[in-house]
């Protein structure tokens, strides 16, 4: 395999995005010719791509118009394998096969989809269930990043035997830039506080849950002695809703949201406890990313991948999904028996890119 495509709807900042240019770098590195294909031309994480690798986008605002200019693309290119990134944008990508017989197609499923979008009508979830059954046969291997979306997508009628499940990477450690703290008004008091810093990070979207994390605050400020003080790094469409139930709480002194920062590491080295509330995730990558720096976890045992990083809570402290009481009390276990730094830190090199990105290579080289 000469040449490699990775394709993804766009690279805002997120999970599933930086997964995806951390392999890509990955694959550069091993001299491999190396594509970054986008449906939209959102780019946010420049700074973290290889500058060796070719950032292309389809520039389409409906996914309708992707299929036509995907084969264009693809007539126009010499790839070898083409790695296509999160339903529905997998089964577009099956259209390839039609006017390549060389190319290797490769799906890569970063949610289980069930979860996703299980508020949709009964005729969407059908159609899914329909495309899924139908196009997730075409490619000559399916990649899932959790042993739950693996399940997931079993239930749906896809063949245990076509799918392999390889856990995301964390970025490689002294590669990446250092960009040290961002200043605001916020993060100082944080990271002046003498008081025990929590910290979490994601996209400020429902599934995330972070009123979970609030209400868990506040119940904890009530019952237990520990000060503390948090902050979310994250930006997005519930941010009204969580900065209302800040202030309901009557937690504006104790919590505060910052909205997007470069590089959540230097935050976690700061952390005294990481805490992930969210009711479902495909893996959660910046568990691993605390895990990476010794920092403790508490996370839901949300689907599908806390559990199985943690490994059944030996690395980490699991509670109940939508649950404010059940996770303060795991913030309090957290706190008063935190798991030794080291044996976080060993944890954490099961997920590093040089072990997960061979894992690529060798299921690429076999199709």
């Amino acid at each position: 395999m000469k040449s490699i495509c990775f394709f993804i709807y766009n690279l805002k900042t997120g999970g599933a995005e930086k997964v995806v240019i951390y392999l890509a770098n990955y694959f550069s590195e091993k001299n491999k010719e190396v594509i970054l294909l986008t449906v939209a031309d959102n780019n946010d994480l420049s700074h973290i791509i290889n500058p060796k690798i070719k950032v292309i986008s389809l520039n389409k605002r409906r996914l309708r118009n992707v299929i036509p200019a995907l084969i264009r693309f693809t007539k126009n290119k010499d790839i070898d394998c083409f790695i296509s990134n999160v339903w529905p944008l997998t089964i577009l990508s099956s259209f390839i096969l039609l006017f390549s017989r060389k190319v290797k197609l490769v799906f890569v499923e970063h949610c289980s989809l069930s979860q996703e979008f299980k508020n949709k009508n009964y005729l969407f979830k059908i159609l899914q269930n329909i495309s899924i059954s139908i196009f997730y046969r075409l490619p000559h291997h399916v990649i899932t990043v959790s042993e739950g979306v693996k399940e997931d997508l079993i239930s749906m009628g896809i063949k245990r035997s076509r799918i392999k499940t390889i856990y995301n990477p964390l970025p490689p450690r002294g590669k990446e830039k250092f960009r040290g703290i961002e200043k605001s008004t916020e993060i100082t008091k944080w990271i002046n506080s003498k008081d025990k810093k929590i910290i979490s990070v994601g996209e400020l979207k429902k599934e995330k849950n972070f009123r979970n994390l609030v209400k868990a605050i506040s119940f904890f400020k009530k019952n237990y002695s520990y000060k503390l003080k948090v902050i979310i790094l994250g930006d997005g469409p519930e941010r009204a809703s969580i900065e209302s139930t800040i202030k309901k709480e009557g937690l504006e002194e104790t919590i505060y949201l910052t909205g997007w920062v470069k590089d959540p590491i230097p935050f976690l080295k700061e952390s005294d406890l990481f805490v992930l509330s969210s009711d479902f995730e495909g893996f959660g990558v910046v568990i691993t990313e605390a895990l990476s720096v010794g920092v403790n976890v508490v996370s839901t045992d949300c689907p599908s991948g806390p559990r199985e990083i943690l490994n059944n809570g030996e690395f980490g402290y699991l509670c109940e999904v939508g649950n404010p009481e059940d996770l303060a009390k795991s913030i309090k276990k957290a706190l008063d028996k935190p798991i030794n730094k080291e044996k976080l830190i060993s944890r954490s090199k099961d997920f590093s890119l040089e072990i997960i990105g061979i894992q690529y290579q060798e299921l690429i080289e076999n199709l």
